[in-house]
């Protein structure tokens, strides 16, 4: 191993997400997590092979790639999005939530974030499927609040 890399990366793109319904999952993450459509194809309905992208709002770089088709299977897939304590405090007191899912598909809920020590998190599926984390590092901020 060298000391220099090749190249130095700024960050992370995006992640290629699969799903059958494209308009239900622009909408669904844009209702659970604050994301819109990012950016513009030469039409408004891309081609099925073309992602939709999805970011933040106001944000400068996308995050999601929204493509049409079947999610990959096999390994850990899970895409996670980085929450300040306020935001995952936020999210966990809007739970059980009839959008969101845990893992195994069963109802999440505010009890169910995991611990890491240095991190919190809650797991949960997309409609299509998609492994998704909420994660914070602000987790004494947020454990003490969520331990009340």
């Amino acid at each position: 191993m060298t000391d220099k890399p090749l190249i130095q990366t700024r960050g992370l793109d995006h992640v290629h997400l699969y799903v059958h319904d494209r308009p239900a999952a622009i909408d669904w993450y844009g209702r659970i997590l604050g994301l819109v459509p990012y950016g513009k194809w030469r039409n408004d309905d891309p081609a099925p092979d073309h992602p939709v992208f999805l970011a933040p709002k106001n944000a400068a770089d996308h995050c999601l790639s929204i493509f049409i088709g079947d999610r990959p299977t096999g390994g850990d897939r899970t895409v996670a999005f980085h929450a300040t304590a306020a935001q995952f405090i936020a999210f966990a007191a809007a739970l059980p939530h009839t959008d969101i899912l845990a893992l195994d598909g069963t109802e999440l809920r505010a009890e169910g974030f995991h611990d890491y020590g240095l991190a919190l998190t809650f797991n949960f599926l997309d409609p299509a499927g998609n492994h998704l984390e909420l994660v914070t590092y602000d987790h004494a901020e947020a454990r003490e609040a969520l331990s009340q």
